[in-house]
Order: C-alpha cells, then structure tokens, then sequence
C-alpha cells in the first residue's frame, strides 16, 4: 500500500499473460480440466465474501448505510475504526485473487470469455479499491464493498451449481436474472456514490468522481451484454 508500483506491475503480468503469453503457451496444447479447482474456486469465494459481510457488520456497518452521506471521521475515532480497515484491505486483496478467473478462462482455451468487460471490470474494480483504501479511509466505502460481496456471494454460488449438470436447467433460466443482479448493485452504488458527492458531505471528492466515472462505464458495459446476450438472442430464437 505504500506505492502503487507493486499492484501496477501486478496488473501488467496479469494483461501479459492474458493476451500473449498465455494464448501462446496453449496453442498447441489441449484445453486444462479445471473443473474441481474452479469448484473449489467459488465455495472459497462464497466463504470469503460471507466472511466479510459478517465482519463488516460486526465492526459497524448498518444497512441504513446505503445511499447516504456517512460522516468522515478519523479511523481512530471509530470504536473499531482500524478492524474496518483491515477488512477493507482484506477486500482488495480478494479483488486481486479474482484475477485467476481470467487465467482459468486462458488455460481452457476460452480466450473469446476475456471480453473487455471482463477485463476492465476486474482491473477497475482492484484500482479503485485499492486507491479508496490509500486516500479515503471512511465508512462511507464500506457499504460499497458489503453490496459487492453480497452479490458476489450470489454470483458465485451460482457459478459452482452451474458446474453440475443436474443444476444446469435451473442454472440457465436464472442466468439473465444474476446480470440484472449485478446491474442493481452497480446502480445502488451509484446512487451511494452520488450521496458522497453531495456539496454537505465531507467523503473524497476525488475518490467518489472516480467511483462515478466507473460506475457508469460498468452500467454501459452490462447493459450492452445483457441486450446482445439476452434480448437479441431471445429475438433471433423467435425468428427461426
């Protein structure tokens, strides 16, 4: 957390072996079974965001949170100020673990799932957490991370029933409905957000226009696949 140096190298390894390195290393190589590790993959995820939701609420995070203006004060004056940080850090650090998705995507040879929005959301998603953590430490970010990790507890689940076959008739019907998931979270945080820019509130202007930049260009982004994925093919099925 001192420099950003060490995430920015990160985050060029990870698009290196994204884009050349990996597609090269399996172009002659038959796709890896992955299925049990990305299995294992999802419960950690599942247990890892329920363990944060359940701390964040033990160190003072309330519902009523979401979409207003939490007064900025000193970690130091929060009765367990310094524990929310450490759970903030504990969030970046799993935002920068979900870069392995992409690498199972690579190692599978599914290189058409490294969408740009694939990509840009996971990369996004680590700066702004991670500059969130450096430059505003308060508890008006913590409902932002609860609503993410409650989500993706959602998500994930969802990601290991799809894995059985058993599962994958119900798996596919609720598919459209985790993309509208994600698109309320992102437009509930929006309108957080928009509570943090608000003249009367003392949150980082800087850090919350960031947020918005984002929040938009995510919303744009999983709009757009939702209409190409859903709606469109939904409507060419109708044709034939």
């Amino acid at each position: 957390m001192a420099s950003p140096v060490p995430s920015s190298i990160m985050i060029a390894i990870y698009l290196y072996f994204i884009y050349k390195y990996g597609p090269r290393h399996m172009e002659y190589r038959k796709p890896y079974n992955l299925r049990w590790v990305i299995a294992a993959y999802n419960i950690f995820q599942v247990i890892a965001c329920g363990y944060l939701v359940t701390n964040y609420i033990k160190v003072g995070f309330q519902f009523s949170f979401i979409g207003r203006c939490t007064p900025k004060l000193p970690v130091t004056e929060y009765e367990h100020g310094l524990d929310a940080v450490y759970y903030g850090w504990l969030a970046m650090c799993l935002r920068m673990v979900e870069f392995i998705e992409t690498v199972f995507f690579v190692l599978r040879k599914k290189q058409n799932q490294v969408s740009a929005l694939h990509v840009y959301h996971h990369i996004s998603t680590f700066l702004i957490v991670w500059w969130s953590l450096k430059l505003s430490l308060s508890y008006q970010e913590m409902s932002i991370m609860v609503l993410n990790s409650i989500v993706h507890m959602i998500m994930y689940s969802y990601y290991f029933l799809s894995s059985f076959k058993p599962c994958q008739p119900f798996t596919s019907r609720i598919k459209p409905i985790i993309t509208i998931i994600q698109l309320a979270q992102l437009v509930t945080m929006l309108v957080h957000v928009y509570a943090a820019l608000q003249p009367s509130c003392a949150a980082n202007k800087t850090i919350y226009t960031l947020h918005a930049v984002n929040l938009v260009i995510l919303i744009s982004l999983f709009t757009n696949f939702y209409i190409q994925t859903y709606v469109r093919n939904a409507r060419k099925l109708k044709q034939k």
